[in-house]
């Protein structure tokens, strides 16, 4: 794990709100007082189960357990847990809420995962108008937990990164509805940014420089990314994205 990515900071908030973050490093951000107490950094292990639940929400012992050390017995696993939660909780005093068999994060925190999920079903279940876009849809950016490897990590990471990549692309398309070119483009270039071979981020980029106007703009994006697909993987673009622009054959 890298060691840059697995810090407990602490930034001004609002008291008691505490918020989570996986995407692009780890890091727990909380007002200086929470619980009564000063929260210190999470240990190692506490950082791996404080990802975990943010994850996967509510989960029963032994599920945690056996997620995270895998390779251990099932006793030996308990006790690992039983060692993890003692320590987080001595570090931050509430962060962990226990009760018989499960466990969960306090309801106070808020994980930028949760919030990826929660805008994107905000994408699709209804069209805000263009005055409700206050600039808060902004969809949490970077890989999930670079440098963790786990499975438990692994397994949900694609996942994760599809999300953002339809994320941002819908918005996009709303942005270029509403001839919010700037926007737009700065939506669409940052789905390229994470996968350069989707083709349909890039045709969106296309498009947006079309209704722009700007069409050499349109024309250089299109000849980057056909002279990119040949580069990388020896295949021409689609007919749809070939035939945005009519570009004449090379001499």
């Amino acid at each position: 794990m890298d060691s840059t990515s697995a810090v407990a900071a602490y930034v001004a908030r609002p008291e008691g709100s505490v918020s989570l973050r996986l995407l692009g490093t780890f890091e727990v951000s909380a007002c200086a007082e929470t619980g009564g107490a000063r929260w210190g950094e999470l240990p190692h292990s506490a950082r791996r189960l404080v990802a975990f639940l943010g994850l996967h929400g509510t989960a029963t012992r032994d599920f945690a357990a056996g997620s995270l050390w895998p390779d251990s017995s099932e006793a030996h696993a308990q006790a690992d847990l039983r060692t993890t939660l003692w320590r987080a909780g001595r570090a931050c005093p509430g962060l962990i809420v226990t009760g018989g068999a499960a466990m969960r994060l306090d309801s106070r925190v808020s994980v930028d995962v949760d919030e990826l999920q929660a805008l994107s079903r905000r994408l699709h279940v209804r069209r805000p108008a263009q005055a409700e876009d206050d600039g808060s849809w902004v969809p949490p950016r970077g890989v999930l937990l670079p440098g963790w490897y786990d499975e438990w990590v692994v397994a949900v990471r694609e996942r994760v990164r599809q999300l953002q990549l339809h994320t941002l692309e819908a918005m996009a398309e709303r942005q270029l509805t509403w001839g919010a070119y700037g926007r737009a483009l700065d939506l669409a270039l940052a789905a390229v940014e994470y996968e350069p071979l989707r083709e349909s981020s890039q045709r969106l980029v296309v498009r947006i420089h079309l209704a722009e106007g700007n069409l050499v703009e349109a024309v250089r994006a299109v000849r980057a990314f056909t002279e990119l697909l040949w580069r990388e993987i020896k295949v021409r673009p689609s007919p749809e994205f070939a035939g945005l622009i009519e570009l004449p054959a090379p001499s």
